[in-house]
């Protein structure tokens, strides 16, 4: 049954692999799926990230970046190739589970974790989002980039935006877009809302973008005669921030709030809840762990752990109706531990 505390289980990679040679792997991959290593749907950390993630494989150093519209901050690890495995720490690496021209699929391989805490990701190569993206596009002329077709610049318009604000910060938010122009070698902003009606703001907004023409790698973008990319801003000024942010392809203000898809407070007070499941669970209070982690889960139902443990304390408080009930909710949720538990436990 699933345990409230990880069990530390150390993993050996088998050797018994075909070799995967250097050459199969290198280039540009774009993540369009993912799921865990037990065949679970993703859940918690993995459900929502930026959406986007590419990596980039050249010789024995994989580079991963979550940023459409940028690789400044990518991070990078060397590896060892070691028949199908990618070794990147004496505990860390992924298993190369498949490999073809044109896709791959790479399975976390974390010492000590089990199947329902790794994450296989599927791949496509970049050269063919690009090459379907035009295909699909062939007539047009202006189009609307997204995350998995876009320019990317060679620095972040976020970096531009807080040198130009010099420390000058307030508190407004505004919607947006930019069009890039191949041809004319412009780049034109529109603010189609804002919460604050300071020209002199949203004049130093247009006027960062509309310079960044030359920031943009438009390689694969110049049959267009415009591409547009929709936008929103955050100025922010408090006693513990501010600063300027900037969230490409959405319309939507709410992302500010969202951490993985969550709201940060819902985050932070769903772990409050938890860590107080915990404490209660290691003093035998097994009404209030329920009652805590039941809390937690519902503040952040991406908290899949929280009814992990409820399920768990149900089953040791000798409530076994109860636990099963926990356990087919989260069997509901495609999970493939839950189903485990539900099978062993529940007939």
């Amino acid at each position: 049954m699933k345990k409230l505390l990880i069990v530390i289980s150390f993993l050996f990679f088998n050797a018994n692999y075909g070799q995967v040679k250097l050459s199969q792997i290198q280039g540009y991959w774009i993540k369009y799926k993912g799921e865990m290593k037990d065949g679970s749907d993703l859940f918690d950390r993995f459900t929502e990230d930026s959406g986007y993630t590419e990596y980039r494989i050249n010789q024995n150093k994989l580079c991963m970046n979550s940023n459409p519209t940028h690789r400044t901050n990518e991070t990078c690890l060397d590896f060892t190739l070691m028949k199908n495995f990618m070794k990147t720490s004496q505990y860390l690496g992924f298993v190369i589970e498949k490999i073809s021209n044109d896709s791959l699929v790479l399975c976390e391989k974390i010492d000590g974790l089990e199947d329902d805490k790794l994450e296989r990701s599927y791949f496509v190569r970049q050269e063919v989002i690009i090459a379907k993206f035009k295909e699909d596009n062939k007539n047009e002329k202006n189009i609307t980039a997204s995350k998995f077709f876009s320019p990317k610049t060679n620095g972040t318009i976020e970096l531009d935006l807080n040198k130009a604000f010099k420390n000058n910060y307030s508190n407004f938010q505004l919607i947006g877009s930019l069009k890039i122009y191949p041809q004319k070698k412009k780049v034109n902003t529109s603010i189609t809302f804002s919460t604050q009606n300071d020209s002199s703001r949203i004049g130093i907004v247009k006027k960062v973008i509309d310079n960044s023409f030359e920031r943009w790698n438009l390689k694969d973008f110049k049959e267009y005669e415009s591409i547009e990319i929709p936008f929103v801003l955050k100025s922010e000024i408090t006693k513990h921030y501010w600063g300027i942010a900037v969230i490409f392809f959405t319309e939507d203000l709410t992302e500010f709030e969202r951490i993985y898809g969550v709201k940060m407070d819902d985050a932070r007070n769903s772990m409050d809840y938890f860590n107080k499941g915990l404490r209660a669970y290691e003093e035998k209070k097994y009404l209030n762990a329920i009652e805590y982690f039941s809390e937690s889960y519902r503040i952040n139902p991406k908290n899949i752990d929280a009814l992990y443990n409820k399920g768990a304390v149900y089953f040791e408080s000798g409530d076994k109706e109860n636990a099963c009930k926990v356990w087919l909710e989260i069997s509901v949720l495609g999970q493939a531990a839950g189903k485990q538990l539900l099978l062993e436990y529940c007939n």
